[in-house]
């Protein structure tokens, strides 16, 4: 394990935290006690540090371009040297040494960290500045900045520090908690601030300096002050669950725990000196003593260690899956559904590693308060809801005590103002909405702020921004309550009033007709919804929204595409969507009726061809069935009744009949009349569509 927190370190903890939050994210944003769009805490979260990855990223390439001049620069000092050398004596033997050196210089910026022929990578407050400023500028939501602000917080603590050793890791775990306090213009406790304030808390009362044992006891302690957030805020215990920004920071200090555990091992302080240690290998479970750095281990028993350090000679590790009653000591805590949870609720998992799955073990994971498979259950409930809870500053915009009701919008931006400009806005936004978060990366001239508020105008809270300085990157989310049942949203592809008046009334967002990816990810987004169907009603655009769903569910929506080929199609989908039931169960019905809908359209050929029909040539009108041709001729009305025999004479109850833009006065009368007489037990429903092209558009169902 690490004795010093170095870059690479740094680099797997935003790695590992990124993909925790990955792996939870659905999982958090179902916490919120209103899950409106500002509240989708996971998302936020995984938005905000896939921006500082990107960040590290970016410092990657300057770091690889600088190398590559580097070197370059070596060649030429070597050449010189030699060139230098032949002018012969001593100032020749300077020259080659001067050369030698060229073709391999060494810099050291970070101990452990000496690189050959090229710059070496940033120290770790350099990495974790980038990491920090990468999270503010791409940070969503009250739960990003606040995130963002913590990272900032530490970045700060570690400049001008020689070695990041335990004692640094707390002091920065402070700076860090002051940062995200400072950065809520009215902190709430039960949220992630109380979970950053424990976990440095917890850091800081430790006698210890070894970098593992102070994540570790940072990691546990965060988890167990997640546990109270419902004894914090009424709205989180009346909804039986914990803050969703706080399980959030739970996740990130578990990563940091399995960043500088590079071996595995466990390493718990025997006594408050801290001279004797137990190290616990995490895999197997077993136990051995040492004594201090450096020092061979002492002979004797191996001896198990229970969380509080207390070890019991000839007593082996339970094995993997039990669990202890409540009070028990020893490896018997290990036990749990990985063999590494605490499945009692009296205490946590070795040295903080409990928890059914695997992340920070504590009293309300496991024994009453555990569901299956380790999921947190609603107090005094059976595991129906998981983690729970709110975004950072207020409880997830829960209503009441922590007032976010009656604001509509969350205004946020990024804004370029000196300092003395922000402070004026922060009391002018501070006096117009609420859920008010400012904070700077502190560079630049002016510096650059991030700027997040919910109001319920939004001209004055982007105008006071103007009037501090310069706002770009500017979005505006409609704050919505909804329930979990109505957390989904459609997406419809379509050209015509008539029709876009049709889908909207449905409820869907309507892109107009062979739209980019760009678009329809943009309008999966303007729902506002968790999941999303998109219906793409047209062969060439279903590759679109297959690639704009990937896109989507890359931010955290999940997205299914019904491969809907005509707009009568999707009409049909949308009349048996049920919100009430599983998604994946509403997509399959969808299908299943957009499948059972043959579809039929009337329109002129472009130009002259070849068809199952016969040859049509420009000009004539087509009736295409299922997408192929089947009616040729020169009247509409003709040419659409025979359409519709040769659609219903394979059966059909419902009749859909969609009306173009050039549609000829008295047509809806003349295939109504038409279907009523020849077709006498089927319904029509008849719509003017106003769509372009299509003369008709029908469907058989």
């Amino acid at each position: 394990m690490l004795e010093t927190l170095d870059a690479a370190a740094v680099r797997r903890w935003c790695d590992g935290g990124l993909e925790a939050l990955r792996a939870h994210q659905r999982e958090i944003d179902e916490l919120n006690v209103y899950p409106v769009p500002d509240g989708d805490t996971g998302t936020n979260l995984v938005l905000t540090l896939t921006a500082a990855q990107e960040a590290l990223g970016a410092a990657d390439e300057v770091l690889d371009a600088a190398g590559e001049a580097c070197g370059a620069a070596g060649e030429a000092r070597g050449a010189a040297g030699e060139a230098c050398g032949a002018a012969g004596g001593a100032w020749g033997a300077a020259g080659e040494a001067w050369g030698a050196a060229g073709e391999a210089p060494e810099v050291v910026r970070d101990p452990g960290h000496t690189v050959q022929g090229r710059p070496s990578p940033e120290g770790v407050a350099g990495l974790m500045h980038r990491m920090a400023r990468g999270a503010l500028l791409g940070a969503r939501g009250n739960s990003g900045v606040i995130v963002s602000q913590i990272l900032r917080g530490m970045a700060d603590a570690f400049a001008g520090t020689v070695a990041v050793r335990g004692g640094e890791l707390a002091r920065a775990l402070r700076t860090a908690t002051d940062a995200a306090y400072a950065a809520v213009a009215r902190p709430v406790e039960g949220t992630v601030l109380s979970v950053v304030a424990a976990a440095a808390e917890a850091a800081g009362r430790i006698k210890s300096d070894s970098l593992i044992i102070v994540a570790r006891e940072a990691a546990r302690a965060a988890a167990e002050a997640l546990a109270r957030t419902p004894q914090q805020l009424q709205v989180l215990a009346d909804a039986g669950v914990v803050d969703a920004g706080g399980r959030g920071l739970c996740l990130l200090l578990d990563a940091l725990v399995e960043a500088v555990d590079t071996d595995g091992e466990v390493v718990v302080e025997m006594g408050e000196t801290g001279g004797t240690v137990a190290v616990v290998d995490v895999e197997s479970g077993g136990a051995r003593l040492a004594g201090p750095p450096g020092d061979p281990a002492p002979a004797g028993p191996a001896e198990t260690v229970d969380p509080a350090g207390r070890g019991e000679a000839a007593r082996g590790a339970e094995p993997a899956g039990r669990s202890a009653s409540a009070g028990g000591s020893g490896a018997a805590r290990r036990g749990g559904a990985d063999g590494r949870g605490g499945a009692d609720g009296g205490g946590s998992g070795v040295a903080g590693r409990g928890g059914a799955d695997g992340g920070s073990g504590a009293a309300w994971r496991g024994g009453a308060l555990g569901g299956p498979a380790g999921r947190g259950a609603p107090v005094g409930g059976s595991g129906a809801a998981e983690w729970g809870g709110a975004t950072g500053h207020t409880g997830g915009g829960a209503v009441g005590e922590t007032g976010c009701e009656g604001y509509g919008f969350e205004v946020q931006y990024l804004l370029d103002a000196p300092e003395e400009a922000v402070a004026r806005l922060r009391v002018t936004l501070d006096r117009l909405g609420d859920s008010l978060v400012v904070v700077g990366t502190g560079d630049g001239d002016p510096p650059t702020w991030n700027v997040h508020v919910h109001v319920t105008e939004i001209g004055p809270a982007i105008e006071a921004g103007v009037a501090a300085g310069r706002p770009y990157r500017i979005s505006v989310t409609p704050l919505e309550r909804r329930t979990g049942s109505d957390q989904r949203g459609a997406v419809v592809v379509a050209a015509g009033d008539g029709l876009t008046a049709l889908f909207e009334a449905e409820g869907a967002v309507v892109v107009d007709r062979n739209p980019s990816t760009a678009e329809m990810l943009a309008a999966v987004h303007e729902t506002g919804a968790r999941s999303v169907v998109l219906l793409p009603n047209d062969a060439n655009t279903h590759a679109v929204a297959v690639s704009a769903a990937r896109e989507a569910e890359a931010a955290g929506v999940r997205v299914s595409v019904v491969p809907t080929r005509s707009p009568v199609q999707a009409l049909a989908a949308l009349a048996v969507r049920d919100l009430q039931r599983p998604f994946a169960d509403d997509v399959i019905a969808m299908a299943e009726a957009a499948g059972a809908c043959r579809y039929g359209e009337v329109c002129t050929a472009q130009r002259d061809a070849f068809t199952v029909a016969g040859q049509c040539r420009a000009g004539d009108l087509l009736g295409l069935v299922d997408g192929e041709v089947h009616v040729i001729g020169q009247d509409v009305a003709e040419v659409s009744r025979r359409l519709l025999d040769r659609m219903l004479g394979g059966g059909g109850e419902l009749v859909t009949l969609v009306l173009g833009a050039d549609a000829p006065p008295g047509f809806e009368d003349v295939l109504k009349g038409h279907v009523h007489r020849a077709w006498p037990f089927s319904e029509v429903q008849c719509y003017a569509g106003g769509q372009p092209r299509y003369h008709l558009l029908a469907g058989v169902e």
